[in-house]
């Protein structure tokens, strides 16, 4: 038996140390009687529910001797992204197992054909798919377990992946070899374009000591001023407020980014800086063989958990459902879902988008929140993101345009509603940690602007976070102490009793619970999309520094006293921005070991005006991810809007200034080249090339185009820039290793459509 919950305290809702402390220590004896007596399980650990016993995709993914054409992978297929085993048709895969008692055999399975990376099913040739256990010593041991033909040209509800429960308990207690086959009903040629997918297959079986379930839910563009729990006046939350009632409600939670990404890779990864290669929250999950699943609406999730290291089978999700989902669709999905999995323990994610623009709630919502006298342009739906953020609408209109966001809002919580009524209803609440938060919140013209992504102001960090623990602890309790979007991943894992990642960052929520008076770590933010300004931005409990890189200049609120930050003090207490500044350039300091970096020095005495703009060549990559280089010197950068041209301005002197940046691949450039036109100008002038030094050996470019992917440019170390006698000498470096890519590739043209419309440029 185990006690996961006893040392983080969560329990507990008094105010003083003394009163936690005597908590803790009833806490902990009432659970010690439990323990002796055997009364009662620990809070939160299931009882008779089934775990895996055996996960074939784990074997193959570990195993150095795969038959030819066997592989592990997370690949789409049918409208799904799925965790499988895939062989070519003819095809197989073998282990040798022993049936445990009240066993079960779980997977998926489908047929694929494509052409040009595209699916084609009228290519496809008719496969028989067989599962078998073939008993070991028997001669008559061979029992089929799965038998079925699929013939995606005849039979187009064919076209799909099949699901199965097979129960094993005649075959308890044997010891064979599972064998996983697929033979070709059709011509051999044809056969070369198909693929057979086996999704996640794993033996399950009882066991007493069950660890709980996972249901995390993010609420695309949910600012936390809009749910009652919160204090908002109009009832438009009332599911989410009953489960802050009855749960934990987190009141300042932030998220570290104002836009999907990097919000959502920012909250897997548990890092400011994500990258595609680090270690996600999924990877635990996977690992540990708790069955698992993702329905989710927004292009950004599914492009980015689909790419780099941390794509790798296992790890991921066993099945990522994505695309143009409204949040009934998706609860309906993850219903369906969590009624396969009814006797098994389960890790969901759901991502709802419909608080998104376009606003279009079902039209029941609308006639609740609308005005019904109101008769302006705006009409049932709404997604005019532009014209709302350059004034083209009256109050009344923006009355109008919040009543569309609310109603999305009580359309998502009606959803959510029913996903935790069905979890109750089955008894499987009370084992289920229940985890709610949104990627970041929406801005309503708070600092003069729509939308979301275009600053680092509270309307767009501040978001709900509200978690029900297993067994009900710390029911009603809210914490007051601020948080972070990058503590979520670690704290899950902790309440489900599984590893943490060594390269998370992020604190632990059940700390924060038990000790709500304290002031916890700082939170930073980034905004490092080309579509607006770079920013970045900490704060405390009480105070808030943004630096923004456009302009070189830096804002400080007393967030405590101005909670609408509407007065800016940076030029009245620069003493108490001082540790802000000094936890800024701590928590930035990573991105001038990686990536490209420039540095630009002045004269040994006077200074220099600098310009320095540099332009991408077509289909070949994007600017991202820029910062300053070093603390105090303050360039002025930006990049376009599609991230083809940066523009740099700096007033330097022999001390010297710069700035880095990562660059995005373009999927169209085939080449190994990535080539940037530099262009400089001096105190109003143009220089010659002469003037940069590129890689550790400074040499000097030969044309005004640059390959930023040539060896030459890459150094272990910042190599010396050296001071001229006069003018100016610009050094040019790349650092080797993993670069921080906050936006992944877009290689399907409907995809980026699809971001367009969602109201990103890229």
């Amino acid at each position: 038996m185990r006690l996961p919950f006893l040392r983080a305290a969560p329990g507990f809702s008094g105010s003083g140390t003394a009163d936690r402390l005597a908590w803790m220590h009833r806490r902990a004896a009432a659970l010690l009687v439990a323990l002796l007596v055997g009364l009662a399980p620990a809070a939160g650990v299931a009882s008779g529910a089934e775990v895996v016993r055996v996960d074939f995709v784990e074997k193959a993914a570990t195993d150095g001797d795969l038959p030819e054409g066997v592989g592990v992978l997370f690949r789409g297929a049918h409208k799904q992204t799925r965790t499988s085993v895939r062989t070519k048709l003819p095809g197989s895969f073998e282990y040798p197992v022993e049936i445990p008692k009240s066993a079960h055999l779980l997977l998926g399975h489908a047929l694929s054909a494509s052409a040009f990376m595209v699916e084609s099913p009228d290519l496809a040739v008719p496969a028989r798919f067989r599962v078998v256990f073939r008993e070991s010593g028997a001669e008559d041991g061979e029992h089929v377990l799965l038998d079925r033909t699929v013939d995606l040209t005849n039979v187009k509800s064919d076209r799909r992946w099949f699901d199965e429960r097979l129960d094993l308990s005649a075959l308890a207690g044997k010891k064979g070899t599972m064998r996983f086959e697929a033979e070709n009903l059709g011509d051999a040629e044809k056969a070369k374009q198909v693929e057979i997918f086996w999704s996640s297959p794993r033996i399950v079986a009882a066991a007493d000591d069950v660890g709980p379930n996972l249901l995390f839910i993010t609420i695309d563009c949910l600012r936390a001023d809009h749910l009652g729990s919160h204090g908002y006046e109009r009832d438009v939350s009332p599911n989410l407020d009953e489960l802050a009632a009855s749960g934990v409600r987190f009141s300042h939670a932030y998220a570290n980014a104002p836009m999907t990404l990097p919000s959502i890779p920012q909250i897997f990864t548990s890092r400011v800086f994500p990258t595609r290669d680090h270690d996600l929250l999924t990877h635990p999950i996977a690992r540990a063989g708790i069955p698992n699943a993702a329905f989710v609406n927004n292009a950004w999730i599914p492009l980015w958990f689909s790419q780099g290291e941390h794509a790798n089978p296992p790890g991921t999700f066993d099945r990522l459902v994505s695309g143009d989902r409204n949040a009934e669709t998706i609860t309906d999905e993850a219903l369906a879902w969590l009624d396969l999995h009814r006797d098994g323990r389960f890790a969901l994610y759901l991502h709802y988008l419909d608080a998104h623009t376009p606003y279009r709630p079902p039209q029941k919502y609308v006639e609740r929140y609308a005005d019904p006298a109101y008769a302006g342009p705006v009409g049932d739906t709404f997604n005019d993101n532009e014209g709302a953020d350059t004034g083209k609408y009256d109050d009344q209109d923006k009355k109008k345009i919040v009543a569309l966001y609310d109603a999305s809002i009580r359309y998502v919580d009606d959803q959510v509603g029913r996903l935790l009524r069905a979890l109750r209803e089955s008894g499987r609440l009370d084992d289920t940690l229940v985890l709610i938060s949104a990627d970041h919140g929406e801005e309503f013209w708070d600092h003069g602007r729509f939308f979301h992504g275009q600053s680092l102001y509270d309307e767009l960090l501040h978001v709900p976070l509200l978690v029900h623990l297993p067994g009900g602890e710390a029911a009603g309790t809210v914490v007051d102490r601020p948080v972070r979007a990058i503590d979520i991943a670690p704290s899950i894992l902790e309440w489900l009793s599984l590893p943490r990642p060594a390269d998370f960052t992020g604190g632990s929520l059940a700390e924060a619970i038990a000790a709500p008076d304290e002031n916890g770590p700082p939170l930073f933010a980034t905004a490092t999309q080309a579509q607006f300004p770079t920013r970045y931005a900490v704060r405390t409990r009480d105070r808030k520094l943004i630096e923004s890189l456009d302009t070189g200049t830096r804002e400080l609120f007393d967030v405590g006293s101005d909670p609408g930050e509407k007065h800016n003090v940076a030029d009245d207490e620069i003493t108490a921005a001082a540790p802000l500044v000094e936890s800024l350039e701590e928590a930035r300091s990573i991105l001038r070991e990686r990536g490209y970096q420039i540095e630009i020095v002045g004269p040994r005495s006077g200074k220099a005006d600098v310009h320095v703009r540099l332009e991408g060549h077509p289909k070949s990559g994007t600017f991202l991810t820029l910062d300053r280089r070093r603390e105090g010197a303050r360039p002025k950068v930006s990049i376009t809007a599609d991230g083809m041209h940066l523009d740099a301005r700096a007033q330097v002197d022999a001390t010297g200034s710069g700035f880095r940046f990562d660059r995005l691949p373009d999927p169209r450039n085939l080449g190994t080249k990535d080539l940037v036109r530099v262009s400089l100008e001096v105190d109003g002038r143009p220089v010659k090339r002469d003037v940069i030094a590129l890689g550790a050996d400074g040499r000097a470019p030969r044309t005004d185009m640059i390959d930023l992917r040539n060896k030459g440019l890459q150094t272990e170390a910042a190599p010396e820039c050296l001071v001229p006698d006069e003018g100016i000498r610009i050094c040019l470096w790349r650092f080797p290793g993993e670069k921080f890519l906050a936006v992944p590739e877009i290689k399907d043209p409907a995809v980026r459509e699809k971001l367009r419309a969602l109201g990103y440029l890229q």
